[in-house]
């Protein structure tokens, strides 16, 4: 008898019981009338059945809690007012979510960039002082000597050669060193230019 009283009653006097007198029983037949309707919208928004269900579930709870405080003229759109808030609230968290993990896999990236970086350069350099000693001792010499900023004319006059004697040796020099270096050329490149 009294399960027909509410099934005649309309959403606003629902919620007013609700509101005024704290009616489990009408709050119980807005849930059963509305629960579906809401759920189905809430999944056309979101796509997902277990966040569309939370965001409803969410509207009922909110709606109990604050039952002291709605006042309600039309019962459906207001009901369907506090899903679309949900459902904008549940993509903002969403949207931040993606955002600090899209940086936080960034700096991961970086930060492991830059923990290699160190390795290759060791590795490196290891394989540049291998191929050093590929070459003569008099062709190592005039490289090493033109890496530490000496000029072809410098150099030639320290050790008694010709200016084209002394391009030749870094000719061949880089040939050696960069055929050694091959599987490492781009970084070999960058290290050419800081020895």
């Amino acid at each position: 008898m009294m399960n027909n009283f509410y099934a005649t009653c309309s959403d606003e006097n629902i919620l007013a019981l609700i509101s005024e007198q704290d009616d489990e029983l009408a709050f119980a037949e807005l849930y059963d009338r509305y629960f579906k309707t809401l759920f189905n919208y809430a999944y056309s928004k979101v796509n997902d059945r277990f966040t569309a269900q939370e965001i409803v579930q969410e509207l009922f709870v909110s709606l109990w809690q604050q039952r002291r405080q709605n006042r309600v003229e039309c019962g459906r759109s207001f009901l369907f007012t506090i899903a679309k808030r949900l459902i904008i609230s549940f993509y903002r968290k969403e949207y931040t979510r993606q955002h600090h993990y899209g940086q936080w896999e960034i700096q991961r990236s970086e930060t492991s960039d830059l923990a290699d970086q160190p390795t290759l350069a060791s590795d490196l350099q290891n394989r540049y002082e291998e191929g050093l000693h590929l070459l003569s001792p008099k062709c190592h010499e005039v490289f090493v000597m033109s890496r530490q900023g000496f000029s072809n004319k410098q150099i030639g006059e320290q050790l008694g050669i010709s200016e084209k004697t002394v391009e030749q040796h870094i000719t061949k020099a880089l040939r050696i060193l960069k055929a050694h270096l091959k599987e490492h050329m781009i970084c070999a490149l960058l290290l050419f230019a800081t020895f």
